[in-house]
């Protein structure tokens, strides 16, 4: 099953806090990162593989950032979308 951007909640949920969740073998994390020193948020999505929870895993895990903005958040489903093909 394919990522919506409905699946991921609205802007104002991260906030707040992160989100986890899963897609075929790899687990991703999406959370608001605010850079020292910096005014503007970034959205933060940190993808691993295997079934362990972030904290469990010793798995290398992929960080890359995105604006936090709507369109940021389209980035990110396409990314998740594309998981099989890491």
């Amino acid at each position: 099953m394919l990522v919506t951007r409905e699946m991921l909640f609205p802007l104002a949920f991260y906030q707040k806090t992160k989100f986890h969740g899963s897609r075929k073998n790899y687990n991703y994390r999406i959370e608001k990162y605010l850079e020292e020193g910096k005014e503007e948020a970034q959205f933060l999505l940190t993808i691993w593989e295997g079934p362990e929870c972030y904290d469990a895993s010793s798995k290398e895990k992929k960080k890359t950032f995105y604006p936090f903005s709507e369109e940021g958040m389209e980035e990110i489903v396409t990314v998740l979308n594309q998981l099989s093909d890491l």
